[in-house]
């Protein structure tokens, strides 16, 4: 049977609000007290109904956060970084992949929506250049949102971290056309999402300022996976022989690349030069260390979670936040 705090505080001898402040660390008790208390609660197993005390205090201490994918390294980190900000915050975190499947983000808003939770942090999946797939207006009437990484212009109101990402793919152009390259690649993992978008529109912008353009055929498919991206510099190597660099906008993608090199004896840098986005740890350590263009995940992901700490005291709260990119240059461009 469940033991109720009024059954614990009789056996202990003690008063429930005693037992309560035992519980909830709330008021400093003497050690003997104390104990006496958590004896009676670990021979239970007694764990608290936060259910009606959430009630009873109109707040969960949980927040939500959910994203589309992590298949890489850097979505991992902004993830783990929210998940310990949350634990310093004494929040707990409720964590959903939702594959990019607009419908499962529905449901889980929804979900998450019905006093499950304080407040959510998203990474929409919806695509960047069609109207919002779903009324996410009137989910958000009453839960704090705030977005990561990933933006949509229908969420525009919303506060939002997020990296710069036209730098990113300005600055990897720019890297690239120092070394002399003029035929280059971008390896997209996504298609129709802000990043993606303005990655490209980015690096794009720096090759006009050189007179060059970036075709349609320059800009490829990798899946956003490891095979994927074998599977798309295999062909591209194929069909475009003349490409002498590429700029790939995620971490899994960059590992399939140097693999598919490799197998065709492609060599790095001398015969292509690349550039990844996101430095995944063994980066700096490969026989030809990679170049990256990064953005500290961990500050995302730390950022995003008081943001919405912010945004559930203050309804009105609508910050943008931008964090810078920068370059880490190492030897797969030729540096």
């Amino acid at each position: 049977m469940r033991i109720t705090m009024k059954e614990i505080a009789k056996e202990a001898g003690v008063s429930v609000t005693t037992v309560s402040h035992v519980i909830n660390g709330s008021k400093k008790i003497t050690e003997e007290t104390y104990n006496r208390v958590m004896d009676i609660v670990n021979k239970y197993n007694y764990v608290p109904n936060y259910s009606a005390k959430n009630l009873r205090n109109n707040t969960t201490k949980t927040a939500g956060l959910i994203v589309p994918s992590f298949p890489d390294s850097f979505v991992t980190q902004y993830i783990n970084a929210i998940s310990l900000r949350a634990k310093e915050m004494n929040y707990n975190l409720l964590f959903v992949n939702t594959n990019e499947d607009v419908d499962y983000e529905e449901s889980t808003l929804k979900l998450f929506s019905s006093q499950m939770v304080d407040g959510i942090i998203l990474a929409p999946a919806a695509s960047y250049s069609k109207p919002f797939p779903y009324d996410i207006h009137s989910i958000m009437k009453n839960l704090p949102v705030v977005l990561i990484s990933r933006y949509h212009d229908a969420l525009s109101d919303t506060p939002m971290v997020c990296q710069d990402d036209y730098q990113a793919g300005f600055d990897a152009a720019k890297h690239l056309l120092s070394h002399g390259h003029k035929k280059m690649v971008v390896v997209y993992a996504m298609d129709d999402i802000g990043p993606t978008f303005n990655r490209i529109k980015g690096f794009k912008t720096a090759l006009e300022q050189e007179g060059l353009t970036l075709d349609p055929e320059q800009i490829i498919d990798g899946e956003a996976t490891v095979q994927g991206a074998e599977k798309a510099v295999k062909k591209l190597i194929n069909n475009q022989p003349d490409i002498t660099a590429m700029f790939l906008l995620n971490d899994s993608m960059t590992i399939g690349a140097i693999s598919a090199l490799k197998d065709m004896n492609v060599s790095i840098p001398n015969d292509m030069a690349i550039i990844g986005f996101g430095d995944f740890p063994s980066a700096s350590i490969i026989s030809r260390p990679i170049t990256t263009i990064s953005a500290s995940a961990e500050t995302m992901g730390r950022t995003a979670f008081d943001m919405l700490l912010n945004k559930i005291n203050n309804p009105d709260y609508n910050n943008k936040v931008i964090v810078p990119t920068y370059l880490i240059k190492r030897k797969s461009c030729g540096c």
